[in-house]
C-alpha cells in the first residue's frame, strides 16, 4: 500500500468517528415548539416530543461556566427515562416560552390530580 491509500482511508476512518459523534450528540442547535409538540434538531437528527404526554419531570438550572459565562439549561425527564437537556444562552424567547407551556402543565396536571 503506498502512502496516499493509508491516508485516504486514516481520514474516511476519522470522518466515521466524526458523525458518529454528531449523531448522538445530547446538545440541541434549534427548537421549535408547535401547539403542545416539541422539535428538538442535533447535528444531524431531530426528536420530537409531545409536551403533554411524555414528560414525567422537568426542572431549570443556571449554569456558570468558565469561558462561555452563564448558561441556562432545562433538563425534561421522559418516561422512557431518559433525560433531555435544552441550553441557552438567555431565558427570552423560546426558552421562555417553552418554560410557561411546561409551567401551564404542570399546573393542569396538579388540577386534574385535586379533582
Amino acid at each position: 500500500m503506498d502512502l496516499l491509500t493509508i491516508v485516504l482511508i486514516s481520514c474516511g476512518i476519522i470522518s466515521l468517528f466524526f458523525l458518529f459523534f454528531l449523531a448522538e450528540s445530547k446538545t440541541t442547535h434549534n427548537i421549535e415548539k408547535k401547539g403542545s409538540k416539541l422539535t428538538l434538531w442535533h447535528p444531524l437528527k431531530k426528536e420530537v416530543i409531545d409536551l403533554n404526554t411524555d414528560i414525567i419531570d422537568w426542572n431549570v438550572q443556571r449554569i456558570h461556566l468558565l469561558w462561555w459565562g452563564k448558561l441556562y439549561a432545562i433538563n425534561i425527564q421522559l418516561k422512557s427515562g431518559k433525560w433531555k437537556t435544552i441550553y441557552s444562552k438567555s431565558r427570552r424567547g423560546k426558552f421562555n416560552k417553552l418554560t410557561s407551556h411546561l409551567k401551564k402543565i404542570d399546573q393542569t396536571k396538579q388540577s386534574q390530580s385535586l379533582a
